[in-house]
């Protein structure tokens, strides 16, 4: 098994940002030891969606979360770094 350095954007999560539920995106690194880079991409994806952090608040289960890989990288050992979310609004599309 080897480490992955895996960026990944997700999009369309609601999530309790000071204490308002809010629909955004975000972007994250993970590092996963895995067979290869396809299986990185879906281990950081499973774990992504079962996160606490983003977990649907009721009454918000309509939207469709999607979670897009960026990038997967073959490290030699993960980097100690924090795994938070840098959240992003998402923007609301203009209706003709």
């Amino acid at each position: 098994m080897a480490w992955f350095r895996v960026f990944a954007c997700g999009e369309d999560f609601p999530v309790v940002l000071d204490g308002q539920v809010e629909i955004v995106g975000f972007y994250t690194t993970r590092y996963v030891e895995a067979e290869n880079a396809s299986q990185a991409e879906e281990l950081v994806s499973e774990l992504l969606f079962e996160d606490p952090d983003l977990e649907t608040p009721a009454g918000y289960d309509d939207l469709q979360p999607r979670i897009m890989i960026e990038e997967v990288e073959q490290v030699a050992a993960p980097v100690d770094i924090d795994d938070n979310f840098s959240f992003f609004p998402m923007e609301e599309e203009d209706e003709d």
